[in-house]
């Protein structure tokens, strides 16, 4: 038996449903915003750092010695050591973000290793301070030559920043992420040997790794100290709040 084909004209193939056609052209775009959101929240905060300078922080680096005083027995620093050494040692680790100084570290012979700081305006509230360590994922950390709250001297705190996104003032990883926000006049609470000390915000600075100056004592008053890397959640540069005592 013989069979034949013949073309039906009127014959039209599938045609792929219209919510399918435009879920194919949407969906690139969508994944294109989704990946420049990401990136965005990740480089805004560094961008902003330099685009948006905060207001108030001092743009040059001032000497925390006094005029007046001239200390003896103060060991010369060694040549200091390129901001570009620094960053790929561990940021959780304080002996890595002011290398030249790790040296002349000499552990406070006290009984207490530890005490607590407040900061109400950041909401951070009795944070531990550990006298001399080196983890700053389980507590900030006090420079352990500085001196001790309440104490002549500058009571020097190491804290560690992240991403704003991402920081917690309740996890030490990131609990510093934010004290550059601190005004002059903000409060800072430490509590130390059943005692509260009251300091009051007096300057803010950004510096070099290498610039040692902020580890210096000066004792013509009781300061506060509080160090952590800027922009937040890198190793270029370090935010310097600096407080005053005001009553006991």
């Amino acid at each position: 038996m013989l069979y034949t084909y013949t073309k039906d004209h009127n014959y039209r193939p599938p045609q792929p449903s219209r919510f399918l056609g435009r879920a194919t052209a949407i969906l690139p775009l969508f994944f294109l915003f989704v990946g420049l959101v990401l990136v965005g929240q990740v480089a805004y905060p560094i961008v902003g750092w330099y685009l948006f300078p905060l207001s108030g922080i001092s743009k040059g680096t001032v000497s925390p010695l006094a005029t007046n005083f001239s200390p003896t027995d103060v060991p010369t620093l060694v040549a200091p050591v390129r901001a570009v050494d620094i960053v790929s040692n561990p940021s959780y680790q304080t002996s890595s973000w002011f290398p030249a100084a790790n040296q002349f570290k000499e552990i406070i012979n006290s009984n207490l290793k530890t005490y607590t700081i407040s900061i109400p305006k950041l909401k951070i509230d009795a944070g531990t301070v550990e006298i001399g360590g080196d983890d700053l994922k389980k507590s900030l950390i006090a420079w352990p030559t500085s001196a001790t709250p309440g104490n002549y001297g500058v009571n020097i705190i190491f804290g560690h920043s992240e991403l704003p996104q991402f920081a917690n003032t309740k996890d030490y990883s990131g609990m510093f992420t934010h004290i550059m926000e601190l005004a002059d006049g903000d409060i800072i609470y430490a509590d130390y040997d059943g005692v509260r000390y009251k300091y009051q915000v007096i300057d803010r600075q950004v510096i070099d790794p290498d610039n040692l100056s902020v580890l210096e004592q000066r004792f013509d008053d009781r300061y506060l100290t509080l160090i952590t890397c800027v922009p937040p959640g890198t190793l270029w540069k370090r935010g310097v709040v600096k407080a005053r005592l005001t009553q006991t």
